[in-house]
Formats: structure tokens, sequence, C-alpha cells
């Protein structure tokens, strides 16, 4: 209750906030700063230190604003989202809707991901459903949930993908999953150099595209300037795939690496995205 008052609270107000947030994390607590170090330091061995030390401030920055835009999402209105972010090229996706097709849209950790939720959802003639992991936490759980479905969208549970995508298989949709995210040690993964490292992928994404023999879209997101963003729409692949090779993924990893490299600033670098190394051996 206590954040959906003051959510209401205008951008404005709570971008001072956000400020104040930063001082605090950034020099006081110093969060994660050492993994955003060491994570900015492997992806970029040709920057210096003063290069690195210069995307982390701004990384930060631009983290404390996720999380006011992120808390602000809870009231926010469509005619705001509107204002706030555009879509660029929308005929890229929309085409695929006119025609009756659902579609797979993959995404990064780029911010801010969930306006680009929310206003995929509110300004697309078909709604785009997050494929989430559900959080321990259930309050948060369900803020998340409810969230994310203000303006159409309906998020599927990881676990249920496959059942729902079929459920849904008369309707047009759009689903969405941030595939950048590290799979389980123990899960089926795909390995590819990412970053300048050996990095895993979930290869569900990848499945899914196969079993479904939807397109496949990436979507990116870039920062105009505080409070404003972008959303651009590139297909990635099309079908048939050959369920031999991992054209999806090389993709999407290779679009997804290109906008970090480009941006880097805007990624979240405080998750440990390099949790394990690669084994000596791999299939």
């Amino acid at each position: 209750m206590i954040l959906r008052w003051v959510s209401y609270l205008p951008l404005t107000i709570l971008y001072g906030v956000s400020t104040g947030l930063y001082f605090i994390i950034f020099f006081l607590v110093r969060y994660r700063y050492q993994v955003v170090l060491e994570n900015l330091q492997n992806a970029f061995p040709d920057k210096d230190s003063a290069a690195i030390e210069a995307i982390m401030k701004q990384f930060y920055r631009n983290f404390c604003d996720f999380i006011i835009e992120a808390l602000k999402s809870i009231t926010i209105s469509a005619t705001e989202l509107d204002k706030r972010v555009t879509i660029k090229d929308p005929e890229v996706i929309e085409r695929y809707f006119k025609n009756g097709q659902s579609v797979l849209v993959l995404t990064s950790h780029q911010f801010n991901w969930e306006w680009m939720l929310l206003a995929s959802s509110s300004k697309l003639s078909a709604p785009l459903n997050p494929i989430y992991k559900r959080l321990n936490n259930s309050y948060f759980n369900q803020l998340m949930l409810s969230t994310r479905s203000r303006f159409g969208s309906k998020p599927i549970e990881m676990q249920d993908t496959l059942a729902q995508i079929v459920n849904r298989r008369k309707s047009v949709n759009a689903f969405g999953l941030i595939a950048d995210q590290t799979p389980l040690i123990d899960a089926d993964k795909y390995w590819s150099t990412f970053l300048n490292q050996d990095t895993a992928f979930y290869i569900g994404s990848e499945r899914i595209a196969h079993l479904t023999k939807y397109p496949v879209v990436f979507v990116g997101m870039t920062k105009i300037k505080r409070g404003y963003y972008e959303i651009q729409y590139q297909e990635l692949a099309n079908p048939p795939y050959d369920k031999s090779e991992h054209y999806v993924l090389d993709m999407y990893i290779t679009k997804a690496e290109k906008l970090i490299q480009e941006r880097p600033a805007e990624w979240l670098w405080s998750h440990r995205r390099w949790k394990y190394k690669k084994p000596f051996y791999t299939d």
C-alpha cells in the first residue's frame, strides 16, 4: 500500500529521490561495487580505469532511475507513458499481428525494461506477455504481476510457458523473454562468447521458436534523456529453423552485445551474470 501511494508522486519529485539514492548506494553503501567493476573490466578490457569509472557512475545513476521508474510503473497513466516512451518503426512487429501471426520477442536487461513492457502492451495492437520467474516474496510477486498486467499483458510463469502458449494459440500475442539471464548450473545451456567472456545462455527461447515456428523479434531500448526512452523492434529470425544450429541465439547475442557496447551504462551490470566458468569439456 505504501509503495502504491509513493508511486503517485510526480516524477520530478521521484527523480530527486533517485539522485539522493545514487549518492547513498554509490558513495556510501557501495552496492555491489566489486561485481560491477569486475563485470565492466572483463567486458571492456580495452578501456582504461577512467573510462570504466565513468561508465560505473552513469550506470548507478541509471540504476537508481530504474528503481524509481519501476515504482512509478504501479500507477503511471497510459498518457504519461506515451509521452515518455516512443516506439520506433512499430510496423516491424505490427505487420505480423495484422497477418494474425504471434511473435516471440527477445530482449535484454537494458534500462528500462519495465517501461518497455508497459509501453509495448499499451501501444501495440497485440499484448506483450512476459515470461517471468516467480519471486520468493509473495507480496512483491503479486505486485509485479498486477503492475505488468496493467495494459493488457498477461504474464506467464516460466514453468507454464509452453502450456500457456498452446492455450493462447487462437489469439494473436507477443511472448517476451529477457534472454540474457544466467541459467542454473545444472540446466541445459548454450555457451557462446558474449562481452569478451565465455557466457552461458538459456536455450528455452530457441526451443520455443522451434516448437511454435513463430518469427523472432529483438527489442532494444535506449535512454534518450532522464525519464524518456525509445524502443526499437528488429527482425531477428524467421522459420523454418534448423534445429541442428543455434541461429536464433547467435543472432540474439549479436544484437544484445551490440546494444550494450554502444550504450554500456544502460545495462544491468550489478547482476552476477558470470556466476560460473565454462567447463573444460562441453557438448
